[in-house]
């Protein structure tokens, strides 16, 4: 689903969802700015049998890095993009064709057409390229499973191409409606991997990548007066045609990758409401499998030469809404999933240490299941205040895996304010506390390290959340939002791997009509993350301790100016800037080395309305993206400068300057 924000609604979404703050290291910032002739109601009716604007831009893109077209969208060279959203009515018959920047290397393309109400059919194409380097090296070169080695260094881009074409059919009457949707996917291009012997030598290769992905949803439902209820299927197939990797002629072990795959779920829904109580219910039964070859290891016993795996899933949940009484309500919900696994036994041959020990052993079949009980209060305490509270508590319990039952608890609370004049906060805390069974170690899990660090997810922890996020618009040409919060884990009884993990920071946004004809916009933020990791405490010789800071922001500016409306002239502007670093410390030195990056964006644009349809207009975007990883490592290099046995692609850092300049030409109906 694509969405066009305002900066208004971007700030207040960002000052609302951390998700939304940072992009590391690529802007994320949006700084397109406001104005009401810009703002268009699809639903309103028109006497028109054709609205809507169509137009094309033209141009070049200037660039030695196609790592710019992740933004700006085009490669080197001449650009040419369509955009387009056009509406035609006709007689209770409605068809829709909409283009964002097709022909480029993220274009969409949509036509939906149908009678409103009744039917509807939409087709769709997305292609999206992701380029993540073209300057890697290797003398390894890809021939479908096979990695041949070259007699000379080859360049090879790091490029992933994704091509979605999908097709949706909705049908409704008075009670009953349904839809059907079917989509597919190819992913093709190259990415980075490595392959080694088992010992202490590894190959960073360019790996191919050559996957389909389609899926299949459909579903019917019938409603009443105060009632709804459907029946839904979902299916999804995944083939991958680069089921494995070689390289030739070196003995090295043939490396597996993703396995063909399927999922298929079915799903009963339905809601009911009585007087001020709603009750809603969904229970879906599902199974997963995956049929593939062994490609990696001959030492499989009882002739096995295929691992087909299947769990089968069961997901449930009941929740009810009630308003008591005047300012009260209420709500309680059950969450229910479970994964049984139901994959044959087999023994087969394992590694260990980075050895082949020659003993074999049983995989084991690994069960989930998982049950949340929530309940939650909201009561107005005055008018324009709310306060609201709730407790969840999540039991989780494992089959044959290190900690068979974990209970989580979390108790959470929030207060708004919104009869202050102009004014509306919002303050949200949280405490959790996780707990369960001991911990059952193996006789590897207890005696390796590295397998013990990765046990912090079933650890015991404590932690807690706080979020301040206040708006404010003291006049009414400027709106003020602030959003700062605060989260600490404390791994309470850890012995070894992470104990503990900060997350806190601030968003800010503004929006403000400077002039009749001016508007400002600006945000901007920053988040720390920092955690701290340490060795098993068995002696001070063996003790260990490693400190991660990653820190991400960005900032905005844009305006818009239209006091040469009345001469069909519009100009706006906008500047963003995003920074990403990651340092780690082990011991209190950096032996890994920083990662850092930076972007600056900038997009100026003119547009000229020749008549009421035509508008013209030229645009301008820079992007300035420098990035360096002190652990890249050039191909070959001296011994003692890097990590022994290692062959690299290169130094894959990014440093260049991207200019794109368009023409543009939109016809509006």
């Amino acid at each position: 689903m694509k969405f066009k924000l305002s900066l208004i609604t971007l700030a207040l979404a960002t000052c609302s969802s951390g998700a939304f703050a940072f992009d590391f290291g690529v802007t994320s910032a949006n700084t397109q700015t406001t104005t009401n002739t810009k703002w268009a109601c699809k639903k309103c009716t028109s006497k028109k049998m054709v609205i809507g604007q169509a137009g094309i831009e033209l141009g070049s893109m200037n660039s030695d890095d196609d790592h710019a077209a992740n933004n700006l969208k085009y490669t080197d060279g001449f650009a040419a993009g369509v955009n387009a959203d056009v509406i035609y009515n006709n007689k209770g018959y409605r068809t829709e064709v909409v283009a964002d920047q097709l022909g480029s290397e993220q274009g969409y393309g949509a036509i939906k057409t149908g009678r409103l109400g009744v039917w509807n059919v939409e087709a769709s194409f997305d292609e999206k390229r992701r380029y993540n380097a073209d300057n890697a090296n290797s003398v390894w070169l890809a021939d479908g499973n096979n990695l041949i080695e070259q007699d000379e260094m080859v360049i090879q881009p790091l490029v992933l191409k994704r091509k979605k074409s999908a097709i949706e059919a909705k049908f409704q009457l008075e009670n009953v409606a349904s839809y059907i949707r079917f989509s597919n996917e190819d992913k093709t291009g190259k990415q980075t991997s490595s392959m080694t012997n088992g010992s202490i030598k590894a190959i960073n290769i360019a790996a191919p990548v050559d996957t389909q992905t389609q899926n299949m949803a459909a579903g019917v439902s019938i409603s009443g007066q105060n009632w709804l209820t459907e029946l839904s299927y979902k299916g999804s197939w995944f083939d991958n045609d680069i089921d494995s990797l070689e390289l030739s002629g070196m003995g090295y072990p043939v490396s597996s990758q993703a396995p063909d795959n399927q999922s298929q779920f079915v799903t009963l829904t339905g809601r009911y409401s009585l007087s001020k109580t709603h009750f809603s219910g969904r229970i879906t039964q599902g199974s997963m499998t995956q049929d593939a070859d062994f490609v990696t290891l001959n030492g499989v016993t009882s002739g096995q030469n295929t691992a087909d795996t299947q769990v089968d899933t069961l997901d449930a949940n009941f929740k009810v809404i009630s308003s008591v009484m005047s300012g009260l309500r209420l709500k309680a919900s059950v969450d229910y999933s479970d994964r049984d696994n139901k994959t044959d036994i087999n023994e087969y041959e394992q590694y260990t240490y980075d050895e082949l020990s020659g003993d074999f052993v049983a995989n084991t079949q690994l069960d989930t299941t998982r049950t949340a009980y929530k309940a939650s209060a909201s009561y107005s305490l005055a008018k324009g205040q709310r306060i609201e509270a709730g407790f969840d508590r999540i039991e989780t319990e494992r089959s044959d895996q290190d900690r068979e039952e974990t209970d989580d608890n979390i108790l959470w609370a929030q207060w708004r304010v919104t009869g202050i004049d102009k004014w509306d906060i919002r303050l949200k805390g949280l405490y959790s506390d996780r707990g369960g069974s001991e911990f059952l170690y193996d006789e590897l899990s207890a005696s390796d390290e590295n397998t013990l660090m990765r046990k912090y997810y079933l650890a015991d922890k404590k932690g807690c959340k706080a979020e301040l996020f206040v708006t404010h618009a003291p006049l009414d040409t400027l709106s003020l939002s602030f959003r700062t919060y605060y989260g600490l884990d404390d791994y309470t009884n850890t012995e070894i791997g992470l104990v503990e993990s900060k997350d806190y920071g601030y968003d800010i946004g503004l929006s403000w009509q400077a002039l009749q004809d001016l508007s400002v916009n600006i945000d901007g933020g920053y988040q720390w993350i920092d955690s701290r990791q340490a060795s098993a405490q068995t002696t001070n010789v063996d003790m260990w301790q490693a400190d991660t800071e990653d820190q991400f922001g960005f900032a905005g500016i844009g305006f818009n100016y239209t006091g040469l409306s009345e001469r069909g002239i519009n100009i706006s502007a906008d500047y963003s800037y995003a920074i990403s670093i990651s340092d780690s410390y082990s011991n209190g030195s950096n032996v890994l080395g920083d990662y850092e990056s930076t972007s600056h964006n900038v997009t100026v644009q003119a547009t000229y309305a020749m008549t009421e349809q035509t508008i013209v207009g030229l645009k301008y975007q820079f992007e300035r993206y420098r990035d360096s990883d002190d652990t890249q490592l050039p191909t070959y290099y001296y011994s003692g400068t890097g990590p022994t046995g290692l062959t690299t692609l290169g130094i894959l850092n990014h440093d260049y300057d991207a200019h794109l300049i368009l023409a543009t030409l939109q016809y509006r109906f």
